[in-house]
């Protein structure tokens, strides 16, 4: 199955955050954590701060750079940045941790392009350095996340899980939005692993987050009803909302369930029609998933014709109501204060059976 579109993922931000200087630099001779600054002769002090400013300056420098020795230099700068402002003001200062999240950042950011380039070793260094200094929980899942694409990549798959695992139970904890697609990197190693009930399971969790982030963008009108309408965010939602349907529909497809299979593919086929463009390559891949499926089916199934309609788009709307009013509504809902199921047990009686006295 395919992973989520950010199955490398590093921090939600430009390389190497903000400028250092606006996150407590040099120039900030201020307290750094409310009178708990180390002491410092003053011409030391002064020292450092100069040092801090021209490593400030040199990190912008370096950020501008770009390519891998722009990268080597940036993380260079961010490591000495960082163990100036715990000169200056201390370990647990807000410039240190500041200084700590943006090298975190980088670390990832950097990892994820060596990744990219099968350069294992080094993405794993950076990796571990990245969870070292990681500051928050958040900036610890964007790190498990990479270092399961790290053990996934070297074929290392029960690692990835644990590592995923763990990156999930942050992110669902922090209600993060990223937490539909650490499901699907969490579909697609345990699909590897053979694990196709627990995968199907993390694609159905994939998609109910999906739909949860996705439905209010419709209702405010950002998802513009057109195919690519939406803008970038939307697109990307929409995109791993397709990625879901499809690694559901592989699930399903592992398991022998090829109705189901074929209605994921379509329902993944129906959104990227409305919302992506033509051209974009999940509709290839859905729509040749889709067909080869329609093979394994008998030519008079069901799943055929439902098949159909979703690949022809969303219904209209209707006004007809259901013949049966509202009232059929309460049927459907799980009455609450009942007995659990230890309570059942110790009161059980047996099922009555018709015609028996």
């Amino acid at each position: 199955p395919l992973a989520g579109s950010a199955w490398c993922r590093a921090a939600g931000r430009a390389p190497g955050g903000q400028p250092m200087a606006v996150l407590g630099g040099a120039a900030a001779a201020g307290p750094g954590a409310a009178g708990g600054e180390p002491y410092l002769p003053p011409g030391e002090r002064q020292e450092l701060l100069r040092e801090a400013a021209q490593c400030d300056a040199e990190t912008e420098e370096a950020r501008r750079g770009g390519g891998d020795k722009g990268s080597q230099q940036l993380l260079i700068c961010l490591e000495r940045g960082l163990n100036l402002r715990k000169r200056l003001y201390g370990e647990s200062s807000s410039q240190a941790a500041a200084a700590g999240r943006q090298l975190c950042e980088a670390c990832n950011l950097v990892a994820t392009k060596m990744l990219q380039t099968e350069s294992f070793k080094g993405a794993h260094d950076l990796l571990k350095r990245a969870e070292q200094v990681a500051e928050s929980d958040l900036d610890r899942a964007i790190t498990w996340n990479n270092l399961a694409v790290y053990y996934r990549r070297i074929g290392k798959l029960r690692t990835a899980v644990k590592f995923l695992e763990g990156a999930l139970a942050v992110e669902e904890h922090l209600g993060n939005a990223d937490a539909a697609q650490t499901h699907l990197n969490l579909c697609a190693t345990l699909s590897q692993l053979t694990r196709h009930t627990e995968a199907l399971a993390h694609a159905q969790s994939a998609l109910i987050r999906l739909y949860e982030i996705l439905s209010p963008m419709m209702l405010s009108g950002e998802l513009a009803d057109r195919p690519g309408g939406a803008d970038d965010a939307g697109q990307e939602q929409v995109s791993v909302l397709c990625i879901a349907y499809h690694n559901l529909a592989v699930e399903h497809e592992y398991l022998k369930n090829f109705d189901a299979a074929l209605c994921a593919y379509s329902s993944g086929i129906r959104w990227a029609g409305r919302f992506l463009d033509e051209s974009h390559q999940l509709n290839g891949i859905l729509r040749e998933s889709a067909e080869a499926v329609k093979a394994k089916l008998p030519r008079g199934s069901t799943a055929l014709r439902r098949a159909q309609e979703l690949a022809a788009g969303f219904p209209q709307k209707s006004s007809a109501l259901n013949e049966g009013g509202s009232g059929y509504l309460a049927n459907l809902m799980t009455p609450r204060g009942g007995r659990t199921e230890a309570e059942e047990g110790e009161a059980a009686e047996p099922d009555e059976v018709e015609g028996e006295e």
